[in-house]
């Protein structure tokens, strides 16, 4: 029962449901509809859909152990597929003239990425946690509630990572680190600190 409970939580909580949450969320917030419906399709578009086909297709090829990349190795080519995905982002962000916040957030989160691929030649750092931690702090500014809410469920994140042997302590708390110093950036990038 617990296990079903961790794997849930996980799922719940996946950097790529969450990640796309954030999307919709800050530029709804950030813009006029019209203008944050087409960002959203592109960065949903050049990002989160090719990178979910990407971790499938490695998956059903055998070449991933499982869908979220759980061992170290194998997050290699990942990690080199996500910051082409990255670069596509850059500059269709900048190409387009996107809002200051939305360019920040976005080259921000790009360094939670780089981050964990520089720690990963010696640790798997949560890239759970490290997303849900940058996401809890990025949405201090438009919704501290939500903030909250996502804050709260980081040690129960971290809890579902560990159960499931997924990650050891030192590599959740990692990526909790890496997702917080990056979020106090971004909070402090939009003059909120």
């Amino acid at each position: 029962m617990t296990k079903q409970i961790a794997l849930f939580i996980s799922r719940l909580v996946h950097p790529l449901v969450i990640l796309t949450f954030f999307v919709f969320y800050s530029n709804i917030k950030i813009q006029e509809s019209s203008q944050a419906l087409v960002t959203i399709a592109a960065m949903i578009g050049l990002t989160i859909i090719p990178l979910t086909l990407w971790n499938w297709i490695k998956l059903k090829q055998g070449v991933y152990h499982n869908f979220d990349v759980s061992v170290r190795e194998q997050r290699y080519s990942m990690f080199g597929f996500v910051f082409l995905l990255a670069g596509l982002l850059i500059a269709y962000l900048y190409l387009s003239e996107q809002p200051r916040e939305i360019r920040l957030g976005s080259l921000l989160m790009i360094q939670v990425i780089v981050l964990s691929f520089l720690v990963n030649f010696r640790l798997k750092s949560s890239l759970h946690l490290a997303v849900c931690s940058y996401i809890a702090l990025g949405l201090v500014p438009l919704n501290p509630t939500w903030s909250v809410v996502l804050a709260a469920a980081i040690p129960l994140l971290a809890w579902s990572r560990v159960h499931l042997g997924r990650h050891r302590w030192i590599e959740v708390a990692t990526g909790t680190f890496i997702g917080s110093f990056t979020g106090v950036q971004l909070l402090y990038q939009l003059d909120f600190l």
